[in-house]
């Protein structure tokens, strides 16, 4: 299934070009994300993504190979380990009584760039 890349990025950046990435060392305690994760669940849940925000990073975790860097942002360089340690604090956080997919488990979601709006109409029904 295609997904807009752009709205998962959208959610994400809170993460990727949050106050925490403005820090010396901003993985060397995971705690420092807590308030932009907290940012991210927020406005997903006032949009009413925050099922697909939840089934994107899933996917990610259990499958981040060649598709979790297109997530990095550009403020700080995150390669894919300190996304993975990111998000699954994120998931973690967010959703803790929900497991997360094991590898080949995960919604088979293809990141796209497609028309987020138009796609949303569709399968917000």
């Amino acid at each position: 299934m295609q997904i807009p890349k752009a709205l998962i990025d959208r959610y994400l950046k809170a993460i990727t070009a949050g106050r925490a990435v403005n820090m010396p060392d901003p993985l060397s305690d995971l705690s420092h994300f807590d308030a932009d994760i907290r940012t991210m669940r927020s406005r997903a849940l006032r949009a009413g993504h925050l099922d697909w925000l939840r089934l994107s990073i899933d996917a990610l975790l259990a499958r981040p190979e060649g598709r979790i860097s297109a997530f990095a942002g550009l403020r700080y360089p995150f390669n894919d380990e300190d996304l993975v340690a990111v998000l699954s604090r994120a998931y973690d956080m967010i959703w803790p009584d929900q497991p997360r997919s094991e590898p080949g488990d995960e919604l088979d979601l293809e990141f796209a760039d497609i028309d987020a709006e138009a796609w949303l109409q569709h399968y917000a029904r």
